[in-house]
């Protein structure tokens, strides 16, 4: 394990990113490179969804879940090549799964950049602190042998603490905080 930024977690091995499905899978996982960001990977990752959260938010919740489920789709077929690639499991590099996060959790925020910032930051503390079920869906996901359930495990853990943020944003919009 090398010491600093590369850590055996956050291992890079570039000669390895030959291709183009290996260098669309780097893109796609690292959120366009926020994922190499040396410190607080996970929030750059989930600044970059904002804009893409943003962008669908008056999209029909249809097409909004053709996008969404489109991108947990790819992450997930990225974050395994990726995985692989690096010879790691759940590299942290990764965050594709923070900007997914953040999208399920802003779902219902609009236009009101009040309701924005508590989307991010629950949405950030949701998935930095794993409440139940969050940790045991991360530790399930790295039980599975699978190399596809270890893609998609990379992305369970933050959706299903996006969708537990997305549930305290409805409460608050429901008693008229937000």
């Amino acid at each position: 394990m090398k010491s600093g930024l590369y850590t055996s977690r956050r291992k890079i091995v570039w000669k390895n990113l030959r291709g183009v499905w290996p260098l669309v899978s780097f893109f796609v996982v690292t959120a366009l490179g926020a994922g190499l960001f040396p410190i607080a990977p996970g929030t750059m990752g989930t600044l970059v969804g904002i804009p893409l959260a943003y962008w669908s938010s008056d999209w029909s919740w249809p097409v909004r879940l053709c996008l969404w489920g489109g991108l947990v789709l790819l992450g997930t077929l990225a974050a395994r090549t990726f995985d692989q690639l690096m010879g790691t499991q759940d590299n942290q590099n990764i965050v594709i799964d923070e900007v997914i996060g953040l999208g399920i959790t802003a779902w219902t925020a609009g236009n009101n950049l009040t309701t924005w910032v508590v989307a991010f930051v629950l949405s950030r503390f949701f998935d930095v602190i794993k409440i139940p079920p969050v940790r045991q869906i991360d530790r399930w996901s790295k039980k599975k042998s699978n190399p596809l359930w270890s893609g998609f495990g990379v992305i369970a853990d933050d959706m299903a603490a996006g969708f537990q943020g997305l549930a305290v944003i409805l409460v608050l919009q429901g008693l008229g905080i937000l």
